[in-house]
């Protein structure tokens, strides 16, 4: 998938305060999910680096 990284943002999800960057399809311009670039809690550090791709958001065509 190729995809274009946004600029970055803080959000406050569930399990807390990250910054992340919205992720689109480099093909239609789609906002496909986020990739997290920071996380203040110790706890969820492992996400940073990682994509959320919405699967709602995948369209397969034939």
């Amino acid at each position: 998938m190729n995809i274009v990284v946004g600029e970055k943002e803080e959000k406050q999800l569930i399990t807390g305060l990250f910054t992340i960057a919205n992720i689109s399809c480099s093909n239609c311009g789609e906002v496909m999910g986020w990739k997290y670039v920071q996380a203040y809690e110790p706890r969820e550090r492992y996400k940073e680096g990682k994509f959320i791709i919405e699967r709602a958001k995948i369209v397969k065509e034939y």
